[in-house]
């Protein structure tokens, strides 16, 4: 797939960034925890999500919402399952993430569950789902078989989003069903369970922000707010990187700057700008030397982290260290590309067998 070329404005010093492998997290301003306990709600029934009628006895039925691809794209084609995060619903990533965008420019169906109480049970978290053990694992398993029973996905190209409590769920499904997923993308994540060995190599899509206090990078004992540990993220990423055989990124060349759309940033570089005539050369150059002037460019607004793997997955770490918790903005001086740059990676992934058999 074409990467987006990158428009070049911005002159920006990027020393900054080589700090960020060192976790000092800030306070958070968080996006999804300003509604929340869970003191006075309704703990629902889990729901019985196996057998061939296992979408219609989740008890969530329609609408499904959902966004197909142009006519006449080459079919079948990928499904995205984006995964909304604590306190919101499949309105968020909808409105907020631009996926319809992607669906539109790459050919994607792009699917947008809602969670009971706007909430995924993930394993230790979160909410009401967490809660009242809704086996959600076994729901998004039965509406994507659904889905693909209605619509021309290609089973081996399903891949999930998620955004904090979204990208818990994505961890937790590709640790119990990796095989039946090309890959996931976790946006603010962290893996919420203890146990996770995933049936195959999976691609996977890490992204974080340098100052999330909510999900913090480097995890934490307790979280008040969401009333459980959260697991850092190099040990949420651990069980990918080992069932994909991908070793650790410890090598210099392992980091690489990168722009707003995820391509690698390079320093502005000096050009030579003509002497002219009747100007004199700065203080103690020769007088036949150049001046210099700096090209703009687009700031380096991420370090990528990755190293080869033995599979034919990928395991890809974005770190922005600016960002606190929830998805990054999609415009303005530190803006990212954020679908598109997970796209890139998602794109050529498949999995190991097609799709889920329930």
């Amino acid at each position: 797939m074409a990467t987006v070329p990158a428009v070049r404005r911005h002159h920006v010093v990027a020393l900054w960034l080589l700090t960020v492998l060192v976790p000092a997290l800030l306070a958070v301003t968080g996006c999804d925890v300003a509604n929340g306990s869970r003191r006075g709600q309704v703990v629902p029934e889990p729901t019985a999500t196996g057998g061939p009628d296992a979408f219609e006895r989740a008890g969530r039925g329609l609408p499904i919402r959902i966004t197909l691809p142009p006519p006449g794209t080459p079919t079948p084609y990928p499904l995205i399952v984006a995964l909304h995060s604590l306190y919101y619903d499949g309105t968020d990533p909808k409105t907020n993430w631009d996926l319809d965008g992607l669906a539109r420019a790459e050919g994607v169906a792009v699917l947008y569950p809602d969670g009971i109480g706007k909430a995924w049970n993930a394993g230790t978290c979160c909410g009401v789902a967490e809660a009242g053990h809704v086996d959600d694992v076994g729901y998004l398993r039965a509406l994507i078989a659904h889905v693909s029973e209605n619509y021309p996905v290609d089973r081996t190209r399903v891949s999930l989003i998620g955004l904090s409590n979204g990208g818990m769920l994505a961890y937790r499904y590709a640790c119990e069903h990796g095989d039946e997923l090309a890959g996931i993308a976790v946006v603010a994540g962290s893996r919420e369970v203890a146990r996770c060995q995933p049936a195959a190599p999976v691609t996977l899509v890490v992204i974080h922000g340098g100052a999330d206090g909510h999900v913090p990078y480097g995890g934490t004992p307790w979280s008040p707010v969401l009333n459980t540990a959260i697991t850092p993220v190099e040990e949420s990423m651990a069980p990918f990187r080992a069932v994909d055989r991908c070793a650790l990124p410890t090598q210099p060349a392992d980091s690489v700057l990168t722009d707003r759309y995820g391509a690698p940033w390079h320093a502005p570089t000096p050009t030579p700008v003509p002497v002219p005539d009747g100007v004199a050369p700065p203080p103690g150059a020769p007088a036949t030397a150049p001046l210099t002037s700096t090209q703009d460019t687009d700031p380096a607004v991420a370090l990528r982290r990755e190293t080869q793997c033995a599979s034919s997955t990928r395991v890809v770490q974005y770190l922005l260290p600016w960002m606190a918790h929830g998805w990054p903005p999609a415009t303005g001086a530190n803006s990212f590309a954020t679908g598109g740059v997970i796209w890139n990676v998602l794109a050529t992934a498949r999995s190991a067998r097609p799709g889920p058999r329930l």
